[in-house]
C-alpha cells in the first residue's frame, strides 16, 4: 500500500509537469514555428515561367482573361491577402509585356461664334509623373473649358500599359491606395497608353474639389501615374 501511494505521489507531479509543458508549448510555439500555407488560385493563373515565355499579344490576352475573372462577383473574396498579392505580381509581369496601344485624338474645334465664352481656355494643367520605378507616365494633362463644356486632354502621353486602367480625377493626388483617394470621378477606361486623347468631364463636376488626374488599375487598386494640377 505504501508503495502504491508513493508511486501515485510520483505520477501526479509528472502528469502535472507534462500538462504544464504541453500548455506552454501550445502558447509559445507560434513564436518559433512558421505556419506555411500554399493554396491554389480559385482559377487558372500562369506561372512566372509561363509568363516569361509569352508573346506580348499572349500576355495581353491572358491579363484580360484574368481581369474578367477577378471582376466576377465575389471572386476577390475567395482569395486571401497572399493570393491577391501573388496575383497582382503576375498580372503586373504580364502588363510589362503587353503591346502599346497608341491613341491620337484631335483637340475638339472651338465654336465659330465670336463670343469669347465659346473659345477653349485652359482651366488646369499638370505633368504626368511616375508612380514608382515600375509604373511610369509622362506627358501633360490639361483641362480645357468652352462655356459649360469641359475636356480633359492628354498630350505627348506615354504610360506603362496595364489591365483595366481608368482615368480618375482625384481629391488626393498623393494617394497610394484606394482608401486614400478621397472623392474621385471616374472618366472611363484609358483609351491608349500612348498618344493624345480626350475625356469629357460632366457639367456638374466641381473641379475645385480635385487636385489632379490619376491613371489607376481598378481591380488591384494600383496607381500607375499621376498629374497634379
Amino acid at each position: 500500500m505504501k508503495f502504491l501511494m508513493k508511486k501515485r505521489g510520483t505520477i501526479i507531479p509528472i502528469l502535472a509537469l507534462i500538462i504544464v509543458i504541453g500548455v506552454g508549448w501550445w502558447l509559445l510555439s507560434p513564436l518559433f514555428l512558421d505556419d506555411v500555407v500554399d493554396e491554389a488560385f480559385p482559377f487558372d493563373v500562369p506561372t512566372m515561367e509561363e509568363i516569361a515565355a509569352m508573346s506580348p499579344e499572349e500576355a495581353e490576352t491572358e491579363a484580360v482573361a484574368i481581369m474578367d475573372k477577378v471582376m466576377e462577383d465575389g471572386m476577390m473574396d475567395e482569395m486571401d491577402e497572399a493570393q491577391v498579392d501573388a496575383l497582382e505580381e503576375r498580372v503586373m509581369e504580364m502588363s510589362a509585356k503587353m503591346p502599346d496601344h497608341p491613341m491620337e485624338e484631335e483637340m475638339p474645334e472651338a465654336s465659330s461664334e465670336s463670343d469669347s465664352s465659346t473659345e477653349w481656355v485652359v482651366a488646369a494643367q499638370g505633368t504626368f509623373e511616375d508612380a514608382d520605378s515600375f509604373h511610369k507616365g509622362s506627358g501633360t494633362a490639361t483641362i480645357f473649358e468652352q462655356g459649360t463644356n469641359r475636356i480633359l486632354r492628354f498630350e505627348d502621353f506615354n504610360s506603362t500599359n496595364g489591365p483595366d486602367l481608368h482615368v480618375l480625377l482625384v481629391e488626393n493626388i498623393d494617394a497610394k491606395s484606394h482608401g486614400d483617394l478621397g472623392n474621385y470621378i471616374d472618366l472611363g477606361s484609358l483609351k491608349g497608353n500612348i498618344g493624345s486623347q480626350n475625356y469629357e468631364i460632366p457639367e456638374d463636376v466641381d473641379l475645385s474639389q480635385y487636385s489632379g488626374v490619376m491613371i489607376y488599375c481598378m481591380p488591384f487598386h494600383v496607381v500607375f501615374s499621376t498629374a497634379a494640377f
